[in-house]
C-alpha cells in the first residue's frame, strides 16, 4: 500500500490529519513538521485518523510522543487504525490520546 497522509480543515475549524499505509520515514518526519507548524499557527484542535495506517515506526511513534508531550495544551482526537498496527504500535498511540 501506498504511504499517504491528508490535512484538511473541518467546517469547526478542526484540523484533520488522515494517514494511510506506512506512517514511517520521511511521511512520519513530514507529517511531524506540518502538525507543529499548525500549531505554530494557533491550531489546537486536531483529529488524527489513523483507520487506514498499516504500520508505525520510530519516527511515526515520534509524532505521538510529540502530542503527549504539550501537556494538554492540545486537543487531539485520535481514530485507532483498524488492522495492521502491532500491540506495541498501538501502546504508543493510546498513550497519546489520553
Amino acid at each position: 500500500m501506498k504511504k499517504t497522509f491528508s490535512f484538511a480543515y473541518t467546517d469547526n475549524g478542526q484540523l484533520e490529519m488522515r494517514v494511510a499505509g506506512k506512517f514511517t520515514g520521511h511521511t512520519a518526519r513530514d507529517g511531524l513538521e506540518l502538525l507543529q507548524a499548525v500549531v505554530e499557527e494557533g491550531g489546537k484542535e486536531i483529529v488524527l485518523d489513523l483507520r487506514e495506517t498499516t504500520s508505525v515506526d520510530s519516527l511515526g511513534i515520534r509524532v505521538f510522543d510529540w502530542i503527549r508531550e504539550q501537556n494538554g495544551s492540545l486537543s487531539v482526537d485520535i481514530i485507532p487504525p483498524v488492522k495492521g498496527v502491532s500491540d506495541d504500535e498501538l501502546a504508543h498511540i493510546e498513550l497519546a490520546a489520553s
